[in-house]
C-alpha cells in the first residue's frame, strides 16, 4: 500500500519530489523516486504491508525493461505465481510483482487476472509505452492531468494542482489509459439474475473477507455497531480470534453502544474513543484537506473516519477491514425503501456506480491520512455480482407490515450476531455515530442575508446550505489554485447522490435518495 506518483514525458526531479511530498502521509516507511531518461519517471510512498523486505518500488521484471509503481493489494497474486512460475523468476514477494509478469504474457489484458484493490503505472521501456490502471470498483484511487509534454499521475489530486483543475481527470474504476490508445474500460458488471442461496452468500462473504486478512502486519477492523462492520468483525474474528476492532463515537451514540454489544458478544478485544462537537471542530480543516471536497455528505463522515482511521493507527494498527459497499449491493438506505422494484435496481446500480466519487473516496483520503491501510469485503468482485443480481425483493422484503432493508444479507447472517443488531434498522453512519449534531451549530454562525450574499459570490461552486458554505470556505483555503469555475464543482463540490437534499442534512433523518440527470 501506498501513494504513487508518475511523470509521462521529461522526468522533472523537483516535481516529482514535490508530489510525493503532499502525499506523504500515504506511506511513511519509505519514499523512492526513479527517473528514466526523457521517457518519463516512477515515484512511490510506501507502507509496508506485504513483504516488508524486498517490497520497494519501482519494481522491476527481470531484464528491467518493465517498471511498476502499484498502490493497493492483489489478494490472488499467491495463485497468479504458481501459474507463472515455470517462466518467470521473481525478485520479491511483493504482490504487486504479479502484474509485470502477467502484462508480459497479456499485455493489456493482464488487468482483467487481477483479484483486489489497486491503482498502478506501469511503463514499458522497450517500447516506448505506457499504462495505467484501476481497480473495478475504484477502491484504490488515480487521478492525472496532462501539461503541455508531459502527463502527470498520482493517488490523490492534491499532488496534481499548481496550473488550476481544466486538465485534472479521474480515471475511471475498470479501465485502463495507455499512452497510445487513451482510457478503455475492461471491467463491466454482470446482469445475470442472481438464484438466492443464503450458502453461497455466507461462502462468498467469509471468503472475501479471508482473503483481507493477508498481510505480513496485524488487521484489524472498523465497527460501527450496523450490521455491515459488525458482519465483517464477526466473519474476521473467526480467522483470528485476537482482531482488534475500533469505534469512535459521541458518548451516548446508539452506534457505540450497539458495537460494545457486538465486541462483548464476539469476545474480542475493542478500542473505543468517544469525541465531543469541539473535537469535530478542530479536525475540519485537516479532514476537509484530506478528503478534497466540501461537500456536506463527505464532510461529516470523514471527520469520524478520520477519527476512527488516528485511533486505529495510535492503537499499531497497519489494516483494518471496514464494512463499506453492503448498502449499495442490498439496498440498505432507508430512503430507497419505497422503490418500486425495477426502479430499485436502476438506483442501486446508481449508487453503486458512484462509489469511488462517494465512500470509497472518504474512506481511502482519511484512512491512509494517518497511513492505515482500509479493505472492503463486501465488494470482492465475486461477492458484488452474486449480491448485486439478487432479485429486488430479496433486498427489500415486506415483513410483518414494514420493509426491511437488506433481507437476505440479514438472513443469511443469522445466529452469527445477535437478533437486534442483525435485524437493526439502518442509521446513517454520521447520525449514529453522533457527527451529525455539528451541523445546527455550524448553521446558526451564518445569518441569511450572508449565506444569500455569498451563495452568490460563490455561485460556480454550487452551494447549497450554510453548513456547505462553511466548509467550501475551509476547502478554499486549501486549495486556492483550483478555484476556477467549470468543472470545480463536479470534482470536489459534487455528491452524485443526495445532492438535492444538503440543505434537509440538519434536520436529521435521512434524505430521501433521488434520482438526478
Amino acid at each position: 500500500m501506498c501513494g504513487i506518483v508518475g511523470i509521462i514525458g521529461p522526468p522533472d526531479a523537483e516535481i516529482a519530489h514535490e508530489m510525493l511530498r503532499r502525499i506523504s502521509h500515504r506511506g511513511t516507511d519509505d519514499r523512492q523516486w526513479r527517473p528514466f531518461d526523457r521517457f518519463g519517471g516512477l515515484g512511490f510512498n510506501r507502507l509496508s504491508i506485504i513483504d516488508l523486505e524486498r517490497g520497494d518500488q519501482p519494481l522491476f521484471n527481470e531484464d528491467g525493461s518493465l517498471a511498476l509503481v502499484c498502490n493497493g493489494e492483489v489478494y490472488n497474486h499467491a495463485a497468479i505465481r504458481r501459474d507463472l512460475r515455470s517462466d518467470h523468476t521473481f525478485a520479491t514477494g511483493s504482490d504487486a510483482e504479479v502484474i509485470l509478469h502477467l502484462y508480459e504474457e497479456y499485455g493489456d489484458d493482464a488487468v482483467k487476472f487481477l483479484d483486489g484493490m489497486f491503482a498502478f503505472i506501469l511503463l514499458d521501456l522497450r517500447r516506448g509505452r505506457v499504462i495505467f490502471g484501476r481497480d473495478p470498483l475504484g477502491i484504490k484511487p488515480l487521478w492525472y492531468r496532462g501539461d503541455g509534454d508531459a502527463t502527470y499521475v498520482a493517488s490523490e489530486v492534491k499532488a496534481l494542482i499548481g496550473r488550476g483543475d481544466e486538465g485534472i481527470r479521474e480515471l475511471p474504476p475498470g479501465s485502463i489509459w495507455t499512452s497510445d490508445e487513451g482510457v478503455k474500460r475492461y471491467w463491466e458488471p454482470s446482469l445475470a439474475t442472481t438464484e438466492p442461496d443464503f450458502d453461497v452468500c455466507r461462502a462468498l462473504l467469509t471468503g472475501a473477507v479471508r482473503k483481507r486478512m493477508m498481510s505480513d502486519v496485524g488487521v484489524g477492523t472498523f465497527l460501527s455497531g450496523g450490521i455491515d462492520s459488525s458482519l465483517v468483525t464477526a466473519l474476521a474474528a473467526r480467522e483470528n480470534p485476537n482482531i482488534v476492532a475500533y469505534t469512535v463515537g459521541m458518548e451516548g451514540a446508539p452506534d457505540v453502544a450497539m458495537a460494545r454489544r457486538v465486541a462483548e458478544y464476539l469476545g474480542i478485544e475493542h478500542v473505543v474513543q468517544t469525541f465531543t462537537i469541539d473535537d469535530m471542530l478542530a479536525l475540519l480543516p485537516d479532514a476537509i484537506y484530506h478528503i478534497e471536497s466540501y461537500n456536506p455528505s463527505m464532510v461529516t463522515g470523514a471527520v469520524v473516519t478520520y477519527m476512527c482511521s488516528r485511533l486505529a493507527a495510535d492503537h499499531g494498527a497497519k489494516v483494518v477491514l471496514c464494512g463499506e459497499g453492503a448498502d449499495e449491493l442490498f439496498g440498505g438506505y432507508s430512503a430507497v425503501r419505497a422503490l418500486t422494484f425495477l426502479d430499485l435496481r436502476r438506483k442501486l446500480e446508481e449508487l453503486l456506480g458512484a462509489l469511488h466519487k462517494t465512500e470509497l473516496r472518504r474512506l481511502d483520503r482519511l484512512s491512509m491520512a494517518t497511513t492505515l491501510e482500509a479493505r472492503v469485503p463486501f465488494l470482492d468482485r465475486e461477492f458484488v455480482e452474486y449480491a448485486f443480481n439478487l432479485p429486488s425483493d430479496e433486498k427489500i422484503k415486506q415483513v410483518d407490515g414494514r420493509r426491511v432493508e437488506k433481507w437476505h444479507l440479514r438472513k443469511a447472517f443469522e445466529g452469527y450476531l445477535p437478533d437486534e443488531l442483525i435485524w437493526r434498522e439502518k442509521c446513517p453512519f454520521d447520525q449514529g455515530s453522533g457527527a451529525r449534531s455539528l451541523i445546527p451549530l455550524i448553521e446558526s454562525e451564518v445569518d441569511d442575508e450572508t449565506f444569500e450574499r455569498k451563495r452568490r459570490e460563490y455561485a460556480p461552486w454550487n452551494i447549497q446550505s450554510k453548513e456547505m458554505l462553511r466548509y467550501f470556505e475551509i476547502w478554499r483555503g486549501h486549495f486556492s489554485d483550483l478555484l476556477e469555475p467549470g468543472r470545480t464543482f463536479d470534482l470536489f463540490g459534487d455528491y452524485p447522490v443526495l445532492m438535492d437534499q444538503i440543505a434537509a442534512r440538519g434536520q436529521g433523518a435521512e434524505a430521501p435518495v433521488e434520482s438526478r440527470a
